[in-house]
């Protein structure tokens, strides 16, 4: 038997746990199926990279939360090592460190893409710690 004072209770409880669900993000159309949304501090940006065969640098693209292309290009590993394998390959949806400009793998690894490479580098060294700041 519910009394008058359990009714506003058990409304405020459906309110609470309705509150920590975080809704699905609206994949625009321009982005393909098998792009994974990356969250960021306050935004988020779609990522998907494919293999190249051979031992030759992955292709990543990079999209804003709104579906417009960022970054289009080959991606290296920021630790110097062989491109990731097909396998090796699944973007982490809540990395450490999110930005519109590198790609975090679920493995731990990190890609930078060819054409800022030198820069972001540093810019990741600085971010683990294993430099000062960038300048």
């Amino acid at each position: 038997m519910a009394t008058a004072f359990s009714k506003p209770i058990v409304a405020v409880l459906i309110l609470c746990s309705a509150c920590g669900r975080e809704s699905a993000v609206a994949r625009p159309n321009s982005v393909p199926s098998d792009a994974t949304f990356v969250r960021g501090a306050k935004v988020g940006w779609w990522q998907r990279c494919t293999p190249a065969p051979g031992g030759q640098p992955v292709h990543c693209r990079i999209w804003s939360g709104a579906g417009l292309v960022l970054v289009d290009e080959e991606f290296i590993p920021y630790d110097g090592g062989a491109p990731p394998s097909a396998e090796d390959l699944r973007i982490s949806v809540e990395p450490t460190f999110p930005g519109p400009d590198r790609i975090f793998l679920a493995n731990g690894r990190v890609l930078l893409p060819r054409s800022r490479f030198d820069e972001l580098k540093k810019f990741v060294d600085w971010l683990q710690g294993k430099a000062g700041a960038p300048r």
